[in-house]
């Protein structure tokens, strides 16, 4: 019988872990270390220390873990596999403990002697680890997003599918953290691609998921999502998860008005953190609790808990976390016009500076933007500048992108909020949004919007309805906006008005034509809903991009129903046909491809309705007859019945 070797024992006992078998993992680590002893060589012992070390990690047994990663480390050959591998787990124990310089010290190590001696793998965990374990909780997100970048482009390299979830999950959490919620989501995505995905991991997935969906308004889609984290949380007996699930729950609950379950939901997550020991989902905890807190009218409980996570994460330092508890800290203090205010203003906004964390405001706007508001103007010199700065900053921040839908109907989507239709009544907001949206570059000059908009009024008469026009548009776009803020989607300046669309904005006129001129012809038509702005009917600016948006359909679906013809689908080719007939009922080439798709259909009375439909409109309206193809098609029939 042929006895494993140590490495294949090791090799045996990762792959049984990462299969969830943690008993039988352990089994096979101890089996690498007692040959490993008997054998005597002491690179082999430290490799399955290393080994069993992971085990003793997985277990919470942090102390026993660092023991036997300095006992390898101690015996591992200087770039000798198994020392990046002790470097590695001396590292994910400090940062387990929350000794996040410690931790990252262990792991650039262990990264750097990986590149060394050529193990990718190693050096991956390393990145990830870095990335995930030590600068996102500090809130370093720009190295956060370094670290995970190249460990993602490692994995891809080397076609490491098992390992692509860790870096994917490690990008969504920072580009959902910065706001970048459309990177978020394709982080997300990408995981649901790859084949397998670890219980936890998936976990982690689904509670990322219900926190974007909170983010963006989506409060319908949360409670699922968050039920199958805490389901998951509970049957891997993972607490980060546990703790992370509840906190979003009762965000989840504040956010629809029920603070009672709000407060109990974090208190629930507190009590988890302070059983656990970790100090940063303590705080977090501690900052949801004081929010609902807050909800409820108790301000003092709110002013303690947001003072205790400040405290209680100041040595990690969580530096993102200490600004949110700061931001929010500073607005209750506002609210309750008590002395102490403006100094905790300060301190708030020094923090969002110094950390890069402008995107913040954009996040809490309803508590930030007043906040800034309401200090620009304050007497005392430094907290009127440390407030211009933030504007400064906060001007660099791309709002929500938009989705707009201007064929057939007319809807503009911030995430998951519809822009009340209301809101586009006011003052002509909806008609100037909706001229821009067809003007070149998105920018008109004063002069033209008024012609469009106004042409009976004489230029000076139409100054007061084309300001009250642009504040009512902005005032849509961002109705918490205070007054001294300036836009960030629309720019009136220097006699001209110029709609800027944030990264990841949609617009479906813009979608439509991409796809026709791709002679993407089914994803083409599958858009077009209608005519453009239909509420715009009887205005002339509207006039000419709606009949050439109309035209191109016409091409479009027409070329579909050629397609479909020819690929032997009459039923697709006829229902193509029927809707070009929709927009253009004089359309002789549309019926002749209807009238060859209903006699593939056998359908020889279909296709004689198509041609006199067609005859008669050409009569009453342009006083013409069918071209001479579809005559004879025609007679053709009439002689055969």
């Amino acid at each position: 019988m042929t006895v494993p070797s140590i490495a294949d024992l090791i090799d045996e006992s990762l792959a049984l872990e990462r299969a969830g078998e943690i008993a039988a993992a352990l089994d096979r680590a101890r089996q690498a270390l007692d040959v490993a002893q008997s054998a005597g060589e002491p690179g082999a012992v430290a490799a399955a220390l290393v080994a069993v070390a992971r085990f003793r990690f997985r277990m919470g047994q942090y102390s026993a873990a660092r023991a036997l990663a300095e006992e390898a480390l101690a015996l591992a050959a200087s770039e000798a596999p198994a020392r990046a591998d002790a470097l590695l787990m001396l590292g994910m124990c400090a940062a387990e403990t929350e000794s996040l310089a410690e931790a990252e010290d262990y792991y650039r190590r262990a990264a750097d002697l990986a590149r060394e001696i050529g193990e990718h793998l190693l050096r991956f965990r390393a990145l990830n680890n870095l990335g995930t374990t030590v600068y996102f909780p500090r809130g370093q997100f720009d190295l956060a997003l370094a670290a995970l970048q190249e460990a993602l482009r490692l994995a891809r390299q080397q076609g490491w599918d098992e390992w692509l979830p860790y870096p994917l999950l490690g990008l969504a959490w920072v580009y959902q953290f910065t706001g970048q919620m459309q990177r978020a989501r394709e982080m997300l995505d990408g995981m649901k691609r790859v084949a397998q995905v670890a219980a936890v991991t998936e976990g982690y997935h689904v509670s990322t998921s219900a926190q974007l969906a909170l983010d963006e308004a989506d409060l319908e889609a949360a409670p699922p999502l968050l039920a199958q984290a805490r389901a998951v949380a509970e049957s891997t007996g993972d607490a980060g998860l546990g703790v992370e699930a509840r906190i979003i729950t009762s965000r989840y609950h504040r956010l629809t008005g029920s603070g009672p379950a709000a407060r109990d939901w974090a208190d629930d997550a507190l009590s988890m953190a302070l059983r656990t020991g970790y100090h940063h989902e303590q705080g977090q905890a501690l900052i949801e609790r004081g929010r609902a807190a807050w909800a409820l009218g108790d301000g003092a409980t709110a002013e303690a808990d947001l003072r205790a996570a400040i405290d209680v994460m100041a040595p990690l330092p969580a530096n993102f976390d200490i600004a949110r508890a700061a931001l929010f800290l500073a607005a209750l203090l506002h609210s309750q016009r008590r002395p102490e205010a403006r100094q905790a203003w300060q301190e708030a906004a020094r923090r969002v500076i110094n950390g890069g964390y402008a995107f913040l405001l954009e996040q809490e706007r309803a508590l930030a933007f007043p906040l800034v508001a309401a200090h620009l103007g304050d007497p005392d010199p430094e907290t009127a500048a440390l407030s211009a700065a933030l504007l400064t900053h906060l001007e660099r921040v791309p709002p929500p992108p938009l989705h707009v839908v201007a064929l057939g109907r007319f809807e503009v989507w911030q995430g998951a909020r519809l822009v009340p239709e209301a809101a586009w009544r006011q003052r002509r907001a909806g008609e100037l949004f909706r001229l821009l949206l067809t003007s070149t570059r998105r920018r008109l000059s004063r002069d033209q919007v008024i012609e469009a908009l106004w042409p009976d009024k004489p230029p000076g008469a139409a100054n007061t309805p084309f300001h009250q026009a642009t504040s009512a548009l902005r005032q849509a776009l961002e109705p918490d906006l205070p007054d001294k803020f300036p836009s960030r989607y629309l720019e009136v300046e220097g006699g001209q008005v110029a709609l800027h669309l944030p990264p990841g904005s949609t617009i479906d006129l813009d979608t439509f034509e991409h796809h026709a001129r791709q002679s993407e012809w089914a994803a083409a038509a599958a858009l077009y809903g209608g005519a453009l702005f239909p509420d715009d009917r009887y205005a002339d600016w509207a006039a000419e991009p709606r009949e050439r948006l109309a035209q191109l359909f016409v091409e479009v679906a027409l070329a579909l129903a050629r397609q479909a013809l020819e690929g032997g689908h009459p039923r697709e080719a006829l229902a193509s046909a029927r809707r070009v007939l929709g927009v253009d009922p004089w359309q002789e080439n549309a019926v002749l491809v209807g009238m060859r798709a209903c006699l593939a259909l056998e359908d020889r009375v279909g296709a004689l309705r198509l041609y006199r439909d067609l005859e008669q409109a050409l009569r009453q309206d342009l006083g013409v007859a069918p071209q001479v193809e579809l005559q004879e098609l025609y007679q053709s029939l009439v002689s055969f019945l």
